[in-house]
């Protein structure tokens, strides 16, 4: 060989190398990836489908009263994006590793929360954060292991676990309608704080004061806050409506002590300061 053919193979190596490196092949469990919503709550499983191919599954090539990892490969994950209840049991969001322990007559589910870990060769039993009793049911057959959710509600579901003529699983419950409105708390939170702080731009600039001013008020329909009410004042008082001004300052003071609110202490303290200011405007105008 060359000395030329040598160069080029030797920089040819490290490229054949890792085109080596990221070759793949099909796997005998192939991946899967299921995945639901219940109301407004994400539910995936991630897990790997093992095939029957007519061998004895439970207490055979699935031993009883044996840890197993639900599939095949990694460990299955089952992750839920808000706080769930399994069978009646609270779960918090997030990715667990899910096992289960076949029984010949009751099962038991297993949620670990090391989530990332190779079948159940390194479980840790201590990080187990719900384990769960269930009965098996039989099912037609079922080739490959299959994660399937059915019975679906608004606020509920049922998540089932088939292989061969077995199927086991468990119910859902999640809290959809109180999601509803713990959203609509925020839009409206975020529509009056962005009303409010478009109202303090025309303020800072002394610009569309009145359009300001009905913005701001629009802000404190929605909800009354110190820092809302203490921008109204001070739009009125760059308008040169004392008397109201004054009336909305000591609204924002009364809002600004109830609330305790240690942050807002500075503004509170300049507010105070403008209020009595305006009260002397008055006293003056009402002196001339």
């Amino acid at each position: 060989m060359t000395t030329i053919r040598l160069m080029c193979l030797a920089l040819l190596m490290p490229t054949l190398l890792c085109l080596a490196h990221d070759a793949e092949r099909p796997m005998l469990s192939p991946a899967a990836v299921t995945m639901q919503r219940i109301g407004l709550t994400d539910i995936t499983v991630t897990y790997h489908r093992p095939a029957v191919k007519g061998r004895r599954l439970w207490g055979e090539l699935v031993p009883f009263n044996e840890i197993w990892r639900a599939g095949a490969n990694e460990a299955t994950t089952i992750s839920f994006s808000d706080d769930v209840w399994i069978n009646g049991r609270r779960l918090t969001a997030g990715t667990y590793s899910f096992f289960v322990r076949p029984g010949q007559n009751t099962w038991e589910l297993i949620f670990n929360a090391n989530a990332e870990q190779w079948g159940t060769f390194f479980l840790d039993k201590s990080k187990n954060i719900l384990t769960i009793r269930v009965k098996p049911e039989t099912a037609p057959n079922q080739e490959w292991l299959l994660y399937s959710f059915t019975d679906l509600e608004m606020e509920s579901g049922r998540l089932e676990m088939r292989w061969g003529k077995l199927a086991v699983g468990f119910t859902i419950r999640v809290n959809t309608f109180d999601k509803m409105a713990e959203q609509n708390r925020d839009v409206v939170d975020y529509a009056s704080e962005q009303l409010a702080g478009t109202a303090e731009t025309f303020l800072e600039h002394n610009t569309r004061l009145e359009e300001a001013l009905d913005l701001i008020n629009q802000s404190l329909a929605i909800k009354e806050t110190f820092p809302s009410m203490e921008i109204k004042a001070r739009i009125l008082g760059a308008l040169e409506r004392y008397p109201e001004a004054v009336d909305a300052a000591e609204l924002a003071l009364a809002l600004q002590r109830k609330a305790r609110n240690a942050y807002t202490n500075m503004h509170a303290f300049q507010l105070n300061r403008e209020l009595k200011r305006w009260q002397q405007m008055i006293r003056q105008q009402e002196g001339e």
